[in-house]
């Protein structure tokens, strides 16, 4: 009884002659890329100019945010937690 690997064989040609294709078409896209006449450059074009900044404080003279007053009172600390050691018994 023998053991034939025809269908193996055949599906390692079709994967080396997509492989090949591939790499045609990388080296194509690579030339097309680099190595053509006009190239396009970032630099050609000109950034538009910075728009001025402009800051509305009358926020603050709002009513509404004067009734706000104060977030909330601070949290004391605890005059003292725990142990000064806590591995001693």
């Amino acid at each position: 009884m023998t053991i034939t690997f025809l269908p193996e064989n055949r599906k390692q040609k079709y994967l080396v002659l997509l492989l090949g294709l591939l790499s045609v078409l990388g080296v194509f896209v690579v030339w097309y890329q680099f190595f053509r006449e006009s190239s396009l450059s970032f630099s050609e074009t000109q950034p538009e100019p910075p728009q001025p900044i402009t800051i509305d404080f009358t926020v603050f003279q709002d009513p509404a945010f004067l009734e706000l007053g104060t977030p909330r009172p601070p949290i004391p600390l605890p005059e003292k937690v725990g142990k000064s050691n806590p591995f001693v018994p």
